[in-house]
């Protein structure tokens, strides 16, 4: 059985200097105290490299926010697999609602997905979600399941056998509003999204996907969480921002 996930997504929240302070607490504590989850932690670009050093003999995985669609090559501003492989990542949030929403990366998401798997053994984090007036509508599930057969359109059964494969579930109208989705909602998506990705692929040596809650989750509502066997672990946004806060929840989930 796979190990609950517990990541925070750093966003654009601090700059280097506060960064690499944030790392430094969040690893000396885990030197200490251990937690039975398995921690991930999300950085922006500039700080990558310098916290993959300070993190590296701790129980701490680093992963991208982003990554570009393409192997090297010349795009100015992206950044590769090889790159963030070099530096020591293990994982790349893919399709984040803020890259859809700000940077039109709807119409990337199939490429970076099939980029990452294709190219690199770092595992994807595909987040996925339905907006307030989608939910409003009834239309959850048809947006869930639309949103990940897009994402795997470019990927086949072979390109996935063995490898672990995470999705996020983060509804775009929770995030960083303070508003939680109702536990039930979350436990129907789950079972939705772990049902349609295993009809998109059928096989014994394909993992069964893991799914993560993400969506304004912080020390006063994880708990509700704790015991939903659909719920694989947690994708944490201004709660992974104190290392206090982001710790409570690592080792208390």
């Amino acid at each position: 059985m796979s190990k609950k996930i517990i990541a925070g997504n750093w966003k654009m929240n601090l700059d280097y200097k506060n960064s690499l302070i944030l790392a430094e607490k969040i690893s000396k504590i885990l030197a200490f105290k251990k937690s039975r989850n398995e921690i991930i932690i999300f950085p922006d670009f500039s700080s990558l490299l310098s916290i993959s050093q300070i993190v590296k003999k701790s129980q701490i995985n680093i992963g991208a926010q982003d990554v570009a669609a393409f192997p090297l090559g010349a795009y100015t501003g992206e950044i590769s697999t090889e790159t963030l492989k070099q530096i020591n990542c293990k994982y790349i949030l893919i399709g984040h609602s803020e890259r859809r929403q700000y940077f039109g990366d709807n119409n990337f998401v199939a490429d970076k997905l099939e980029n990452v798997i294709k190219n690199s053994k770092i595992t994807p984090i595909l987040c996925i979600g339905e907006s307030l007036v989608e939910r409003k509508k009834g239309e959850t599930f048809k947006v869930l399941s639309k949103q990940l057969s897009d994402a795997f359109s470019k990927i086949k059964l072979e390109n996935i056998v063995n490898r672990k494969i995470i999705i996020a579930y983060e509804p775009v109208w929770a995030i960083g509003t303070g508003l939680v989705a109702e536990v039930n909602d979350i436990i129907l998506a789950h079972r939705e999204i772990k049902k349609c990705f295993s009809k998109m692929f059928k096989g014994d040596k394909v993992r069964e996907v893991q799914v993560l809650y993400g969506g304004s989750v912080n020390v006063n509502n994880f708990l509700d969480l704790e015991n939903l066997k659909e719920v694989d672990g947690l994708l944490i946004g201004g709660a992974s921002l104190k290392a206090g806060d982001f710790l409570d929840i690592a080792f208390n989930f």
